[in-house]
């Protein structure tokens, strides 16, 4: 089949940010949900993190949402609201699919911890029942669509950061072959806690003993690393002309989305951006978009590759912003999260600004740090993931 695949609904948690309206404030207010920490560092260091506080007080009261880790939580939270916003409080009469990206999954859960500890002692009758669910990535999916009453294709994807960019890009397939006809696509991690500290301090990915002045900051060269948070989002796609048929807002058109991986050891690092810049070259395809919704997230490799993206494809004229600046890096949501920011700047005609950043070393570029108001048709998104995947979309307004 061809056509367009359209977006008709989104939901997010993210760290301060409980709701689409939420998010939309402060994208356009340049507002910083993130916060310097000294209990998660090895030695007491402040360290930079993103947490939701509140927003799944829907939960609290039920004892089976107890046993279920956060991420599943999360994820549950905002597919409805995005399943509320598309209109699709039945989907009994539909071949519907659920696609989640999801990066670390349950393995910073306390219960996760504990079982390991108790295997080791070989303390069999404190391992709980619910163990090895709590392994399984694919769990979370699972309950994530019981939750949604939706019991056709259910898939997990696991690329690190670029996972749930990449759930899009399977659950386009699948609408375009016709196997489905609404696809609820998104990505969920939570994982803020001494494992994640201590093992990207390892790698000296995170900011160690830095303010939020320079920490954490995209496109700052004093920058020493990312800000862990958490979060999740959900965008509900569908063929433009099944849309149109339930007479239903379009809030966009999801183009295209191009991956792949640097071909690296995993123990190495891959510094040309050959393969990023490859993948937002083919995504791009020679147009010129208002914005690059970038990768960018304070780690000096990391921006240097996407400060070689804007001056070999764009020679710097094309802005560049990261909303990781204001809400961290929350894994493998981070790509969805991107998509509903730049649908959300194509429906409400702004840039949301990449904060808390002075340009230092990266004047060149034209990188956006105050709110910009004006139309926007088209935006393109670049991401990369722990393990080498690279993945890029590019987001239309629909016409």
């Amino acid at each position: 089949m061809k056509g367009k695949i359209v977006v008709t609904g989104y939901g997010v948690k993210a760290p301060n940010t409980n709701d689409i309206a939420e998010y939309i404030d402060n994208l356009k207010n340049g507002i910083c949900c993130l916060e310097t920490v000294t209990d998660l560092s090895p030695n007491g260091e402040t360290t930079i993190i993103g947490h939701l506080k509140g927003g799944l007080e829907e939960f609290e009261s039920n004892k089976r949402f107890k046993r279920l880790p956060r991420a599943t939580l999360l994820g549950i939270a905002s597919g409805k609201e995005a399943l509320k916003q598309a209109k699709l409080s039945d989907l009994t009469d539909k071949k519907v699919g659920i696609f989640f990206g999801i990066s670390v999954g349950a393995i910073g859960e306390k219960l996760f911890h504990d079982s390991i500890i108790h295997v080791n002692e070989n303390n069999y009758r404190n391992v709980p029942i619910t163990f090895s669910h709590f392994s399984n990535y694919h769990s979370i999916t699972a309950e994530i669509a019981h939750n949604l009453s939706i019991k056709g294709i259910t898939k997990t994807i696991t690329t690190g950061c670029t996972s749930s960019l990449e759930a899009i890009q399977d659950a386009m397939l699948y609408l375009k072959s016709g196997i489905i006809d609404v696809a609820v696509v998104g990505g969920a991690d939570s994982l803020v806690n001494k494992m994640a500290c201590f093992g990207f301090a390892k790698t000296k990915s995170i900011p160690i003993n830095q303010t939020l002045d320079v920490g954490a900051v995209p496109f700052n060269q004093n920058s020493k690393g990312f800000a862990i948070s958490e979060g999740s989002g959900v965008i509900i796609l569908e063929r433009e002309e099944d849309a149109q048929k339930r007479d239903i807002e379009i809030l966009g058109e999801i183009e295209n989305i191009v991956s792949n991986n640097d071909g690296v050891h995993i123990y190495s690092v891959e510094e040309s951006g050959e393969q990023m810049i490859s993948a937002l070259k083919e995504v791009v395809g020679g147009r010129r978009p208002d914005y690059i919704n970038s990768q960018a997230l304070g780690i000096q490799l990391n921006d240097r590759i996407e400060e070689q993206c804007s001056k070999r494809l764009f020679n710097h004229n094309v802005p560049y912003t990261s909303i990781k600046s204001m809400i961290g890096n929350p894994y493998g949501a981070i790509g969805i999260l991107q998509v509903i920011s730049s649908l959300i700047s194509i429906n409400h005609g702004f840039i949301p600004p990449t904060i808390r950043t002075n340009k230092d070393g990266y004047e060149e570029m034209n990188i956006v740090t105050e709110t910009e108001h004006q139309e926007v048709n088209e935006v393109a998104i670049t991401n990369h993931g722990h393990g080498g995947n690279n993945a890029c979309a590019y987001i239309k307004r629909h016409k």
